[in-house]
């Protein structure tokens, strides 16, 4: 799924990346900010948000929120997949790991409405690990029309899709 494009492993092209109207830095430094910017497992003076600390668990709190506050692809409620998705994010911990994660509800839900508001989404991935980057490409599974996925790191093994966490 995801191929070597230049500096980049992706699902897209640097094209998509130049279009996107909101760029998420996941573990990633920041550069290149005259976009709308958030910021997940770092912080920067010049994004809309920042969530200072990311792990495993982070993407399954942004997909519960995501799944709360209705922002995902409305095709989704018709699929079997997605529905075990949903009844493994109910395990998820809101204020535990909203606290874990240096944050508030506020700033996970500012990067939930930017994503909801965005046309085309960029996320630039940096270091994570394994189980992280399943439930990262677990989230992203629901919006994954309007997402470009960019890594510098070998990410060719991982595909956009609900993994069995």
């Amino acid at each position: 799924m995801f191929k070597k494009d230049k500096e980049y492993f992706t699902n897209k092209n640097e094209e998509f990346l130049k279009e996107s109207d909101l760029i998420i830095y996941y573990n990633e430094i920041p550069h290149n900010l005259l976009k709308n910017v958030a910021v997940i497992g770092n912080q920067s003076e010049f994004s809309k948000v920042d969530i200072p600390l990311s792990s495993e668990k982070l993407p399954l709190l942004l997909a519960r929120l995501a799944y709360v506050f209705d922002v995902y692809d409305e095709k989704l409620k018709d699929n079997e997949e997605f529905e075990d998705f949903v009844e493994i994010l109910k395990g998820v911990r809101v204020k535990k790991e909203i606290k874990k994660h240096n944050t508030t509800l506020e700033e996970v839900a500012g990067i939930l409405y930017l994503i909801d508001e965005a046309e085309k989404i960029s996320i630039i991935i940096g270091d994570i690990e394994e189980e992280e980057m399943m439930n990262l490409m677990s989230f992203l599974k629901m919006f994954e029309n309007k997402v470009g996925v960019f890594s510098r790191n070998d990410i060719s093994d991982y595909e956009i899709k609900f993994y069995d966490i």
